[in-house]
């Protein structure tokens, strides 16, 4: 039988041992949050400027305007600077940062990063981002009240040991704490939208710079056209006006002319084509708004912008779609669904080099009680994925790629179907015989 005094030094010791853990979970946690943070924010930064790229080697001083007007409105961002390959200043964008009494107690920092702007292997200049990190500070000090409140709950917890009648007390402790780890949970869920959004906004930067190497290619062949065009009229003035010019060379420069202008007519035409099908797109993932729309016409503009990235793949894309299937949906968050499934069989089923099939099957159903639903079977024969792989499939930040990927990309998928649209989305897959989603989504009337 234990006396008193040994009971009183287990109860130490124990507070000791609760103690000693807590805080090594706090500084494991701080130290690996403000890693990735700071990881996730690098990542943020880098995409950015590679969106900037093109701008600077175009000199297009009002879309660099823009897009550093979106970058400086993000909280940790204080300022945004561009310069041109000479060094000049092309633009800065600053926010005004004023240290408060927070920052002087946990030492706030501020920091720059600077990266080179190369476009087609040529340096164009440079970016200058200034930051602080007082959000994840922030956080951490969230983290550090309610770890400190658990400790004192696990406090009471042994000495109400001693004395049953201060049970209601413990019982009014664990409440708060419950309280304070809501606000907590609430925090948190806070944090990963907004990192949600800044991955989808460095997405569709990457969309940007994407189309702009795919545009290089035919506005090359209309240079080249432009030239030859100017020689050959250059050559028949000077024959005109030395009175050399024959009917033959006439003939012989009207026809070149005619076949450079078609080449020209259909180069242009491609543009157009990328530049229309980028706008819709954007435009769908800046706005979540119901409105009828032609699903093959959405998926028709989806997979041109994605072309500078599938072509550089051996994936083939097959599409089973009415041309008369049309629906009051969201169609940026279709948009968005359609490339983020097809960016992670990309990556993750086909191994960017391997060659492949994708499968993409809409259609409109009808329940029992006459419903309609909007049906989407997005399938490849990639690699499949693993049982325990599956599971955690959707769980945000869940990647088998941590180099490459950020593990959001099918945790957005499944916030778009069930938390947008109200849908439903299902997975199947087994190793070696590819995966399938299937996505059943209520259409708005």
């Amino acid at each position: 039988m234990t006396t008193r005094k040994e009971r009183n030094f287990n109860y130490i010791l124990l507070n000791l041992a609760s103690f000693v853990l807590i805080l090594f979970f706090f500084i494991w946690f701080s130290v690996d949050y403000y890693r990735n943070w700071g990881v996730e924010l690098e990542t943020y930064l880098k995409s950015f400027s590679e969106s900037l790229s093109y701008p600077a080697w175009t000199y297009d001083n009002r879309v660099i305007e823009q897009l550093v007007k979106v970058m400086v409105k993000k909280k940790d961002i204080t300022f945004v600077s561009v310069y041109d390959d000479k060094g000049n200043k092309i633009i800065t964008s600053t926010k005004e940062f004023s240290p408060n009494l927070f920052d002087q107690i946990f030492g706030t920092k501020h920091f720059t990063k600077t990266y080179n702007l190369n476009y087609a292997d040529t340096f164009v200049g440079k970016v200058t981002f200034g930051y602080v990190d007082r959000e994840p500070r922030e956080f951490l000090q969230v983290i550090g009240l309610v770890l400190a409140s658990l400790y004192m709950v696990i406090f009471l917890l042994i000495s109400n040991l001693k004395k049953n009648q201060r049970l209601a007390a413990m019982v009014k402790e664990l409440n708060d704490m419950n309280s304070e780890l809501e606000l907590a949970f609430n925090e948190l869920e806070e944090a990963q939208n907004k990192v949600i959004n800044s991955e989808k906004m460095a997405a569709l930067g990457k969309l940007m710079v994407n189309i702009a190497h795919d545009v290089n290619t035919p506005a090359g062949i209309i240079y080249s056209s432009l030239t030859e065009q100017q020689n050959r009229l250059n050559s028949v003035r000077e024959k005109f006006q030395s009175d050399e010019l024959s009917e033959k060379d006439f003939l012989d420069c009207l026809n070149t002319i005619t076949q450079l202008t078609e080449i020209m007519l259909r180069n242009s035409r491609r543009i157009t084509e990328l530049v229309q099908s980028l706008k819709r797109v954007a435009m769908n993932e800046m706005t979540q708004t119901y409105s009828e729309v032609s699903i093959k016409s959405l998926v028709d503009d989806v997979l041109n912008a994605l072309h500078p990235k599938l072509r550089k793949t051996k994936v083939e894309i097959v599409t089973e779609i009415s041309d008369d299937l049309v629906v009051r949906t969201m169609p940026g968050a279709i948009a968005q669904i359609l490339m983020n499934l097809i960016d992670n069989a990309i990556v993750h089923a086909f191994e960017y080099d391997n060659p492949g099939k994708i499968n993409i099957k809409f259609e409109k159903i009808k329940n029992k009680n006459e419903k309609e639903y909007l049906v989407l079977v997005f399938s490849d024969n990639g690699k499949g994925m693993e049982p325990e792989v599956q599971k955690r499939a959707f769980e945000p930040f869940y990647t088998t790629e941590p180099n490459t990927g950020t593990g959001l990309g099918l945790s957005i998928v499944y916030n778009l179907v069930v938390e947008i649209l109200g849908g439903e989305i299902e997975l199947e897959s087994a190793v070696g015989k590819g995966t399938t989603f299937k996505i059943r989504i209520p259409v708005d009337k």
